[in-house]
């Protein structure tokens, strides 16, 4: 039981690091977007808030959950 417990752990732990990068992705295209235009559209300046406080609560999660490091796949 214990160990099942453990590799649960480290699954759920590799998929938050993968979804932290992903959403990091996200979020630079959205922020480029908005860099790049003269005068962005609101609905993707709201998206791009979304993006952001999805990424930083992510962050703190990984925090809680103390994994530290990048992983590449």
């Amino acid at each position: 039981m214990l160990f099942q417990k453990r590799k649960v752990r480290q699954t759920e732990n590799e998929r938050l690091v993968h979804l932290i990068q992903r959403i990091k992705e996200e979020l630079d295209q959205y922020e480029y977007l908005v860099k790049r235009s003269i005068e962005p559209p609101p609905d993707i300046q709201t998206e791009l808030k979304r993006k952001r406080a999805k990424y930083m609560f992510l962050l703190k999660e990984a925090r809680h959950r103390r994994i530290n490091g990048y992983h590449d796949s």
